[in-house]
Formats: structure tokens, sequence, C-alpha cells
């Protein structure tokens, strides 16, 4: 178990470590990847784990992102932005990657968030990093619903076409909603064939 040194909390206040230690899990040596984000403010973490991430276009995402609740970051070096959301064997939707199956992603640290605007304390503007949480993760593994994504999707970007493949079957063809079970006996909403999300596939 990972172990901040020095580590102090106030009961009823909410854990600053909680989501460094979220994160570093999402790598085969945790603690290695925890020295990472420390140290550098970033880490190559593996989807498939614990979730899988959406890359979408810059323009939409930031678009959608106001419409959907869950981590998500920026990466201006791609021009994208990446939703964190449950491992799922057929996310798809025209324009963005679904990575997952151990796919590594370049992650920033939980405190790398875009700059405040300049201000008249601050005149000269300040560069944003390239790597930076526009939602950051509260160590709570609360991820971007996948069915919410798609449907701030198509709002964002209406004219794009709908989405690929089913969440349940995995197989391509026109979509509605069904429930993926999840480990713990959860679960959440995915893209499905009505056939499948009717059966329950």
């Amino acid at each position: 178990m990972l172990v901040f040194p020095l580590r102090r909390t106030v009961t009823g206040t909410p854990d600053p470590y909680a989501a460094w230690e979220w994160l570093a899990q999402a790598h085969p040596a945790p603690d290695h990847a925890l020295r990472l984000l420390l140290r550098h403010g970033r880490a190559a973490l593996e989807t498939g784990l614990r979730w899988d991430a959406v890359q979408v276009p810059e323009t939409t995402g930031l678009l959608a992102l106001e419409l959907v609740h869950g981590p998500a970051f920026r990466d201006t070096a791609r021009g994208a932005v990446l939703f964190l959301v449950p491992p799922t064997d057929g996310w798809g939707a025209r324009g963005t990657a679904h990575l997952t199956d151990g796919t590594m992603v370049c992650v920033p640290a939980p405190d790398t968030r875009s700059p405040a605007p300049a201000d008249a304390r601050s005149p000269e503007p300040v560069d944003p990093p390239d790597l930076y949480w526009l939602t950051p993760p509260d160590g709570s593994d609360t991820l971007t619903d996948p069915l919410t994504l798609f449907e701030a999707l198509t709002t964002a970007a209406p004219d794009e076409e709908g989405p690929l493949w089913c969440g349940l079957c995995g197989r391509p063809g026109p979509t509605t909603s069904g429930h993926r079970p999840g480990p713990d006996g959860g679960g959440h909403r995915v893209p499905a064939h009505e056939a499948c999300a009717v059966a329950g596939k």
C-alpha cells in the first residue's frame, strides 16, 4: 500500500493524497508510478487496470466537458481532451480513440492544472503546461459515465455520425443504451445494440 511520508489529514476533510495514490494504482508498479508523478509531474499509466481513456478532439472535448462529470485532462501536444471511463470492451464514437487493454497513457499529476488568467497583480500571462487536468480525480473511483460522455459528444459535435460499436457484444452497428455489469456487482451504462441491451448480454 502506498503511504506518503509525514502524511496528515484532518477528519471530515478531503484526503489530499488520495488522488495521487489512486492514479498510481493504474500501473503494474504503483510505487514507481507515484515517484514519477511526484518527481516529474506526470507518468505513463496503463489503461484497463482501473480505467480506460477516451481521446477526443480538443474543441469537441472542451464543449462536452460542461455536460459530464468525471476526470478529464487536456493534452495540448496532441490537441486532445482525454476522459477517464470505466474499462469497457466496446466503446466507440466516430472521431474519438478508445485507449484500453494495456495502452500506456501519459497522465499529469493531480495538482497539475491550467494557471488562472492574468490579473492586475500578475499582469504577465502564464503559459499552461502541455498536459493538465480540466477535472482532476479525487481518489474516490469516480469515472466519467460512457453513455453520458457519448451523449455529450453528440451534443457538442452534432454533425458527427453515431457510435461504431456495441459496448456489450463488441460488434459494430446502431446502438442505444445498455448496462455493463461491474466486478463488484455494480456497473455502468454503455452504448449497446438494442437486442443486446434487452438480453442483458
